[in-house]
C-alpha cells in the first residue's frame, strides 16, 4: 500500500512476523501483489512492515517471473509513529461501516489499542464475531500510515467491565466537559479515550464513568456522530499534551 500525505510515495508491503534483517529479502507473490498494484519499478523506494514493531527501508531490487519481488533492505527502523504513552481508544461498537472506519482511523491517528465498548444504546448481538475483521482493518491502516507497530482490537467489553479495569489518564467526551487544553500531564499508563454511542451514554452511565474518575473533555460545539467524536478527541488530546509538536 502506498504512502499519502507526503512529497514522496512509498510503497508498504506487510509481511507479519517475518525476520527483517538488511540485505535482500523475498516478498511473495501474495504480498507483492501490491507493488505491482502501485506499478513499483526497480529501484523504487519500498518498506517491510512486519507488524511487531520493525520496518525496513530499502528500495525493490527485481521482479520475478512468478510475481514475487526482491527487495533490498538498507536500514531497520523501530517505533516511527507511534504515541510515547499508550493510548487507548474505547468506542461504543456502532454499526458494521462506521465501527470499521473508526478502527481505521484510529489507526492512523496512533491509538495503540481499541476497545469496542457495549452500553444501553448499542444495537445488535454477536460483536465478538467481527474482532477478527477490525484487526485486519487496522493491519491495513499500519501499511498506509508508515507506522511501525499495529493497535490491538480487544473483545467487545461491557462498559463496567470496562470501567473498572480503565488506567492512567481516563477521558470522556462529554458536552458538559472542560476544554482539552486543561488537561492534567499523563502518567506511564498512558491514556484512556472513551466514547459513547450516537445516542450517547444513560445519565446512570453517565454517572458510572465520573465515579470510575473519569474526566469529561469538551469537542466543541458542534453535535458530531460518534466515530467522529472519537476522532476529535484522538487529535485534541494528543495536541493538548504535547505529543505531536515537532
Amino acid at each position: 500500500m502506498g504512502g499519502g500525505g507526503g512529497l514522496t510515495a512509498v510503497t508498504r508491503l506487510v509481511l507479519p512476523g517475518a525476520s527483517l534483517a538488511v540485505g535482500e529479502t523475498l516478498v511473495p507473490r501474495s504480498v507483492a501483489h501490491h507493488a505491482r498494484v502501485n506499478r513499483v519499478l526497480p529501484g523504487e523506494p519500498v518498506e517491510l512492515l512486519d507488524l511487531a514493531g520493525r520496518i525496513a527501508v530499502g528500495k525493490l531490487s527485481r521482479w520475478n517471473p512468478d510475481g514475487s519481488c526482491w527487495v533490498e533492505v538498507f536500514e531497520l527502523v523501530s517505533g516511527r509513529g507511534e504515541p510515547p504513552l499508550p493510548l487507548t481508544l474505547a468506542l461504543a461498537v456502532l454499526h458494521t461501516q462506521a465501527f470499521d472506519w473508526a478502527v481505521e482511523k484510529a489507526t492512523e491517528l496512533g491509538a495503540t489499542a481499541v476497545v469496542p465498548v457495549l452500553t444501553e444504546r448499542v444495537q445488535g448481538r454477536n460483536h465478538e464475531k467481527r474482532v477478527a475483521r477490525w484487526q485486519r482493518v487496522a493491519c491495513a491502516a499500519v501499511a498506509q500510515c508508515g507506522r511501525s507497530l499495529a493497535p490491538q482490537v480487544r473483545a467487545p467489553q461491557p462498559l463496567g467491565s470496562f470501567l473498572a479495569e480503565a488506567r492512567g489518564l481516563k477521558l470522556v467526551a462529554d458536552f458538559a466537559g472542560q476544554a482539552v487544553s486543561r488537561l492534567g500531564p499523563a502518567d506511564a499508563e498512558g491514556v484512556v479515550v472513551l466514547v459513547g454511542p450516537e445516542g450517547g451514554f444513560s445519565e446512570q452511565e453517565r454517572a458510572a464513568i465520573v465515579e470510575a474518575g473519569f474526566s469529561r473533555v469538551y469537542l466543541g460545539p458542534r453535535t458530531l456522530r460518534a466515530e467522529t467524536a472519537a476522532m476529535s478527541a484522538l487529535v485534541l488530546v494528543q495536541s493538548a499534551l504535547g505529543w505531536w509538536t515537532k
